[in-house]
């Protein structure tokens, strides 16, 4: 505190008054704060495209599911035909009680 009331600032066997030490000061706090902004900037954009990106991919899984639930629907359409036809045949041919009223 002694330093502030002489308005000077020993640097490295330089003197700095107090104004030149102020102005720099706020320089460097100008730089930071930009920095801190460029900074702000590129983690908004980084996960705005991971974010994009997961999108993506949830919307193909979404589409993958679904096409593979109208697959699903069709091979259960397929076996359906396939099996209840066929079952009611064959059910009709070995018919237990046939034999029994001969």
């Amino acid at each position: 505190m002694e330093l502030a009331v002489k308005n000077t600032y020993q640097v490295e066997s330089q003197v700095v008054t107090k104004k030149e030490f102020e102005k720099g000061f706020i320089e460097l706090m100008d730089r930071v704060r930009i920095i801190d902004q460029k900074l702000s900037t590129k983690a908004d954009e980084v996960v705005f495209t991971i974010t994009m990106t997961h999108r993506q991919e949830i919307e193909e899984l979404q589409f993958e599911i679904i096409r593979l639930n109208n697959e699903l629907k069709k091979v259960k359409k397929q076996q359906t035909h396939y099996f209840i036809p066929r079952y009611r045949a064959t059910s009709l041919k070995k018919n237990p009680f046939k034999k029994w009223f001969k």
